[in-house]
């Protein structure tokens, strides 16, 4: 048992430490733009930066939004649209 211990470069490996975490918000699409908006006026949320969908049609007056970055009471939160998400029934 000892000298498998020393070929594997001894018995413990140190402990995997996590500093940070990331939460992301999936949410049905193109209402990443509103989820941002309402942390915003609901929370305080300051928006860091944003990614838009590459396929954005040219004459579109507000582009999607692909991503959002905002930071609420100080925790990170990537907010994207779900674009898998089905698209919800009229009613």
């Amino acid at each position: 048992m000892a000298h498998t211990e020393a070929q594997n470069g001894g018995g413990v490996a140190p402990p995997v430490v996590f500093t940070a975490a990331k939460p992301h918000l999936m949410v049905d699409a193109p209402r990443a733009s509103d989820a941002v908006a309402f942390y915003k006026a609901a929370f305080g949320a300051e928006e860091l930066g944003r990614s838009f969908h590459p396929k954005r049609k040219a004459d579109q007056e507000t582009p999607l939004v692909l991503s959002a970055h905002i930071v609420v009471a100080g925790v990170t939160i990537l907010v994207s649209d779900n674009a898998d998400a089905p698209a919800p029934a009229a009613e």
